[in-house]
């Protein structure tokens, strides 16, 4: 991995840190409903991304291919399973934790590519283990329950990864088609997310979207700080991710992510200087956990830099 895909990936999860803090702030403060803020968000990317992308050949029946959809009601799944874990874990908590990624990526790329680990990966990955054991064993007993989302959360991510890994669209160099090979999936997975939140308020099982005082939308608040956050975040980092996993592989892409919770800690710490938000509450067993999976990340990316040739 060269300096510029280095900076690429960090890019791209410093963007991902400062998405993290807005919706905090925004969602948490403003009380606005986190599911429309998720969909209107998505929407607003696609069409951006599908705009970008308005010359290059394709179809709007590219929304209804089954891998299209396959992946749309994956990435809502992933939500609903992260949406889970943050119910039992704060937000400082479940960034960090969302590190276990890497593993589950190395183990993945392992069974599906027959390549192990290289030696010099070995001694990250093992302190990656052990940093996220000791923050694990650290957590108070009601929050294991958001662990075990969260590990489902990152399972079905790290599959995620490696559907667009595999995807011949994301090996394009053209850079509209594949802006609008983003759009189509964001857009795609603002359609899956919409039908199964009606369904699921339907059934009962979840408030729906379409029942209450003015509906989940009704916000003028909702759609500036979603519309706003889709042009700014979630448009680039989708593109950036898809383009980090076509440039450098799945592992090496989850390894970069890996600068984002310690992104998000000095983030949030700036952001509670301002009254924006809450200081990053861990206590000293999760800051030393901390200390070493980031130790771990900075092992795992320098090995990627050395071992370019």
């Amino acid at each position: 991995m060269g300096g510029s895909l280095l900076a690429l990936g960090l890019g791209n999860s410093l963007l991902w840190s400062l998405y993290l803090l807005l919706t905090r702030h925004v969602v948490n403060d403003a009380g606005l409903d986190a599911g429309a803020y998720t969909l209107v968000q998505l929407l607003t990317a696609g069409l951006v991304m599908l705009w970008l992308g308005r010359r290059a050949p394709g179809s709007w029946r590219e929304l209804l291919a089954p891998w299209t959809l396959g992946y749309a009601f994956l990435r809502v799944a992933i939500n609903g399973a992260t949406a889970a874990a943050v119910v039992w874990l704060a937000v400082t908590q479940s960034t960090l934790l969302a590190t276990v990624n890497v593993l589950i990526g190395a183990a993945s790329s392992w069974w599906l590519t027959r390549q192990r680990p290289s030696r010099h990966d070995w001694p990250g990955l093992a302190l990656m283990t052990a940093g996220l054991a000791a923050f694990a064993m650290a957590l108070a007993p009601p929050a294991w329950r958001g662990l075990a989302w969260l590990v489902a959360s990152e399972t079905m991510a790290v599959a995620a990864s490696w559907m667009i890994a595999r995807h011949p669209r994301n090996r394009l160099t053209d850079l509209g088609a594949r802006s609008r090979f983003t759009g189509e999936i964001l857009v795609a997975a603002s359609l899956a997310l919409i039908l199964v939140w009606s369904v699921l308020g339907v059934t009962g099982i979840v408030a729906s979207p379409w029942t209450g005082a003015g509906d989940a939308f009704g916000r003028g608040e909702l759609w500036f700080y979603a519309v706003l956050s889709g042009l700014l975040f979630r448009a680039p980092g989708t593109w950036l991710g898809f383009w980090t996993i076509n440039r450098t592989g799945v592992q090496t892409y989850l390894i970069a992510l890996t600068a984002m919770p310690f992104f998000a800690i000095a983030l949030e710490a700036m952001a509670a200087r301002l009254g924006w938000v809450s200081p990053p509450g861990l206590s000293s067993v999760e800051w030393v956990a901390a200390a070493t999976i980031l130790a771990a990340s900075v092992w795992l990316i320098v090995v990627r830099l050395r071992s370019t040739p």
